[in-house]
């Protein structure tokens, strides 16, 4: 098919809404959540746990929130048990049990695809500030500060209930785990109980947690695949955690140790609508159909979607199982402004990649408009201006280049070194104090925590990061006679497959070489760009 042909049918997408709902998504029933929840209740009742579960389908819609009889009704975040001090985040926060359960399901489903299957402990173990976690003179992992996405005040929601997001982001707390059914996600089990909402930062200890353990046995009957759980996939020659023990022996009882507090209800039908580029079968939200912005028309967006799509087709993926199937990504072009423009997923992309696509987009687009410096500076945000880093519109930023500023060594992982300047002061980083990615949204989690009604969006002071800022690859500003005219984002796979697909996005629209962020540098130290995986192409 050619170009042209391509670019209509990304700009006619609207004609494909008769196709209705992607219908291969299986969903769980009522029956099918109850029967996970008296599988997780009593495991949990076994070891001794009271504790909450919950449980959503494939995107984030509860299904059920359950409470066992004399289970805590609340949880403490703790960077690690018996450290509350650490760090100046939401340490200390306390979060409703019920809604950390649910957010440690939704992070479950969200990450998970038919190609690979990863929980809240393989979430833990790729977003600590050293990769793997506790050894030095490593940077972050690959997904460094995405705990602070799919949020519940984000405006890129990709419920068809809508739902507001995970109500504490992406957890990494151990016990939340994926359901599938006929080999593909249909939602995910989450358990808390034990009063602390962490992360496993010692993964060498092979610890078991009781909510884990009752989370498998939930998960019993609906298991990923055995070859796709993450424990079979490695992302830079390491191989990644998905659980430590396995679903106990007990018994789903006739009668419930406690009671619902909502549900059990069925899977809602999916948002997202079939749509074809070339070869490529995928799927569109059509809340956020392609349009023109400032300076992008809806012609450049069609054709900025279709050229990232066409290398996602074949790109090989870094975590999918078999080897050799093409990645899977979310594709999103932004305005000046933060407006969508156009999105695009592919036929298994994973959920979180939804929302985490517009916060990669957003943020290249922000760092580098003119006006950067001073909408930090009118929002409160002084403190991470400090004159190394040029926000005046003269340095196009990747994301990979803004979150190089954002972690706790500079450069990154060289221990002994100050942290980044969009980073939190030296010795204050956690999980829940990633700088000024917490600081954008903090306000508005809070208050969602605090009333559990979404306030809008999530950085009223700067519009333009609607739904907060991402710190790892994937996103890339869009030029168009010279001057910045959006930004384009991608989620899913590999980082590096990520920036590779932007870059292909963005063929036509570069930024000027010269303004590169690979051209500057802060500190000494040469800021990059982006990177792209060794000998790509199927």
């Amino acid at each position: 098919m050619g170009g042209a042909r391509r670019r209509e049918s990304c700009l006619a997408a609207a004609a494909v809404l008769a196709a209705g709902p992607l219908s291969a998504q299986p969903r769980l029933e009522p029956s099918e959540v109850d029967r996970i929840v008296r599988q997780a209740t009593a495991e949990a009742r076994r070891l001794g746990l009271a504790a909450h579960v919950g449980v959503t389908d494939a995107e984030g819609n509860v299904l059920a929130r359950f409470r066992m009889d004399g289970a805590p009704d609340e949880t403490a975040v703790q960077p690690r048990p018996g450290d509350p001090g650490r760090g100046n985040g939401l340490e200390g926060e306390r979060l409703p049990a019920s809604f950390a359960a649910v957010s440690k399901a939704g992070t479950g489903a969200f990450l998970s695809t038919g190609g690979h299957a990863f929980s809240t402990r393989t979430a833990s173990f790729i977003i600590q500030d050293h990769f793997p976690p506790g050894v030095d003179q490593t940077p972050g992992g690959p997904l460094f500060g995405v705990q602070f996405s799919s949020l519940p005040c984000t405006d890129f929601k990709v419920s068809a209930g809508g739902a507001s997001g995970l109500p504490a982001g992406l957890s990494g707390d151990p016990g939340g785990l994926p359901l599938y059914k006929q080999g593909l996600v249909a939602g995910a089990v989450g358990v808390e109980g034990d009063g602390i909402y962490s992360v496993d930062d010692d993964p060498s200890d092979l610890d078991r947690s009781a909510e884990e353990l009752a989370a498998l046995a939930g998960a019993r009957g609906f298991e990923p695949p055995e070859g796709i759980r993450a424990e079979h996939i490695v992302a830079d020659g390491i191989r990644l955690p998905y659980a430590n023990g396995e679903p106990g022996a007990a018994e789903a009882g006739a009668e419930l140790p406690g009671r619902y507090l909502e549900g059990p209800r069925a899977g809602l039908p999916r948002v997202f609508v079939p749509i074809s580029i070339g070869a490529l079968d995928g799927a569109f939200d059509p809340r956020f159909p392609v349009r023109s912005g400032r300076l992008l028309s809806a012609e450049d967006v069609a054709r900025i979607l279709t050229q990232a799509a066409d290398q996602a087709a074949r790109t090989r993926a870094a975590i999918r199982r078999p080897l050799g199937s093409p990645a899977q990504v979310t594709i999103v072009v932004v305005d000046l402004d933060g407006t969508p423009l156009g999105n695009l997923r592919t036929a298994d992309a994973p959920v979180f990649g939804f929302d985490v696509a517009v916060q990669k987009a957003r943020t290249s687009s922000f760092f580098s408009s003119p006006d950067a410096a001073e909408a930090l500076r009118d929002a409160g945000f002084a403190f991470y201006l400090d004159g190394e880093v040029p926000m005046d519109g003269s340095v196009a930023y990747s994301t990979r280049a803004v979150g190089f500023l954002a972690q706790p060594f500079f450069p990154p992982g060289i221990a002994g070194t100050d942290a980044g300047p969009l980073a939190p002061p030296s010795g204050e980083w956690s999980p829940f104090n990633t700088g000024l990615q917490l600081d954008l949204v903090e306000d508005a989690l809070r208050l969602f925590l605090a009333t559990l009604s979404s306030p809008g969006g999530c950085s009223v002071p700067i519009p333009r990061l609607a739904n907060g800022m991402t710190i790892f690859p994937g996103g890339v500003p869009l030029y168009k006679d010279g001057r910045l005219a959006g930004a384009i984002g991608i989620s899913g796979d590999g980082v590096d497959q990520d920036d590779l697909i932007a870059s292909a996005g963005s063929a036509g629209f570069e930024a000027p070489p010269e303004m590169r962020s690979d051209r500057t540098t802060v500190r000494g130290v040469r800021l990059p760009w982006v990177k792209f995986p060794r000998h790509p192409d199927l």
